[in-house]
């Protein structure tokens, strides 16, 4: 309970503002219906207004073998939903349209981010530590003193710490992410970690931690109030 009751006040703590949270699921979509797939997405979330946050449809690329479809939502909690009416038939008819082309669904899960740094608008690729961390406090500060050590390394990218507080992906209670130009970018920025001993320091200052699994993926749709608004939400290529 106490840990429970600790990693709820690193949350809040860290982020100082408006606590941003998110839902993610996993699905199957065969190649021959990933066009129709994006499309309809395209014309569902592409014209909406959100109250807060966005919405993302990824390509799992390297690490995941069942699914290949992530879709996650994020928005501010206490701002949750959208701005834009529609008719009492549009969702319906969305949701019962997108099944069609889903062959397979995986669990899915929800969290709250506990900190994230950098911006990544020009990248498209991300790789994915999902963690199961026995002392949070400990993790967050090698986490942010291991962040300081590299900022050049690291420059501007996107990188986020989140934590799972609903069905939490194969046990993991966290996970890091960092986003990239692409996949050889990154293995170039892991060796350099490696290589100047950062990587190593986090790993044995950082307490007690299973590493789950990792994945790469590539966005393929990125919905929110300012890319709707110049139909810049396409970011597969």
């Amino acid at each position: 309970m106490k840990k429970f009751i600790l990693l709820f006040t690193i949350m809040f703590s860290l982020t100082g503002q408006a606590q941003t949270i998110f839902n993610v699921s996993n699905f199957k979509v065969d190649w021959k219906d990933m066009n129709s797939f994006l499309e309809l997405n395209d014309n569902f979330y592409g014209d909406i207004e959100f109250d807060s946050g966005g919405l993302v449809i990824d390509w799992y690329r390297i690490g995941s073998e069942d699914f290949n479809i992530r879709i996650g939502r994020y928005g501010d909690m206490n701002n949750w939903g959208i701005k834009t009416e529609r008719s009492e038939y549009e969702g319906p008819n969305f949701w019962t349209r997108r099944s069609q082309y889903i062959s397979d669904s995986g669990k899915s899960y929800a969290g709250t981010v506990v900190y994230n740094q950098g911006d990544g608008s020009k990248h498209n690729t991300q790789q994915r530590w999902y963690l199961k961390v026995e002392d949070p406090e400990q993790f967050v500060k090698a986490f942010k003193t291991f962040l300081n050590e590299n900022k050049k390394v690291f420059d501007n990218r996107w990188i986020s710490l989140v934590a799972y507080t609903v069905g939490n992906p194969n046990g993991a209670t966290h996970s890091v992410a960092m986003s990239a130009e692409g996949w050889t970018e990154l293995e170039r920025v892991r060796a350099e970690v490696f290589a100047n001993g950062t990587a190593e320091k986090f790993i044995n200052s950082r307490g007690k931690v299973e590493d789950i699994h990792n994945v790469v993926y590539q966005r393929m749709r990125h919905y929110n109030n300012q890319r709707n608004k110049s139909k810049t939400y396409a970011d597969m290529w």
